[in-house]
């Protein structure tokens, strides 16, 4: 399961040090993350990369954006701050969901296959 986490986190990592915020590398890594995760996990496993894959993109995200713009996210700038940066995810939560769906799609039909023949 290091793929659903880690990726995202170096992806935001690296967004973050080019400067401007979360952007397309943590989008991408989110996506390739959870996909990823998807392909490797177990049977069992794979239904929790799943629906674990928009909670961990939203969580790493405000995780780093927390860390980098805490001040922010002082008073009432919290619930400013929070719903900006969930509109923001909204999007590669979405597209990280669908990869997941797709890499669980994969891996069943590949386990099916050996199984059968």
């Amino acid at each position: 399961m290091l793929p659903a986490l880690g990726l995202p986190v170096l992806g935001a990592l690296a967004d973050e040090m080019l400067g401007g915020g979360l952007g397309w590398i943590y989008a991408t890594c989110a996506v390739l993350g959870a996909g990823l995760a998807a392909l490797v996990a177990s049977r069992r496993g794979r239904w929790w990369v799943v629906t674990g894959a928009p909670v961990v993109t939203l969580t790493v995200a405000f995780a780093v954006d927390y860390l980098a713009r805490g001040d922010r996210y002082q008073g009432a700038g919290l619930a400013t701050q929070g719903l900006q940066l969930i509109s923001g995810r909204f999007w590669p939560m979405v597209v990280a969901l669908v990869a997941a769906l797709l890499g669980a799609a994969v891996r069943a039909r590949r386990t099916r296959k050996v199984q059968h023949g």
